[in-house]
C-alpha cells in the first residue's frame, strides 16, 4: 500500500498510476490522513442514467393532441 501527501504526489503522478494499474492500493494523505484513493477506471461503477423510469410511468394517448392545442 502506498500513502503519498499531496505536495509529493505531483511530483510522482506516473508512478502513482502505474502501480494503481497493477492492482496496488494508493492513497493521496493531507495532514496525515488519506482523502483520496487513486483506483484504475475499470473499477468504477457506473451510474445508468437512461430508462431509469422505464415502466412505471404511462403517458396519456392523446398527448399529441393536447400539446397542439387547438386548432
Amino acid at each position: 500500500m502506498l500513502i503519498v501527501p499531496t505536495a509529493k504526489a505531483k511530483g510522482i503522478l506516473s508512478e502513482m498510476t502505474k502501480r494503481a494499474c497493477d492492482g496496488e492500493p494508493v492513497f493521496i494523505e493531507r495532514y496525515g490522513k488519506p482523502v483520496v484513493a487513486l483506483v484504475p477506471a475499470s473499477y468504477v461503477r457506473r451510474v445508468k442514467r437512461l430508462g431509469i423510469l422505464a415502466g412505471k410511468l404511462t403517458l396519456p394517448a392523446d398527448l399529441n393532441a393536447r400539446a397542439e392545442g387547438p386548432s
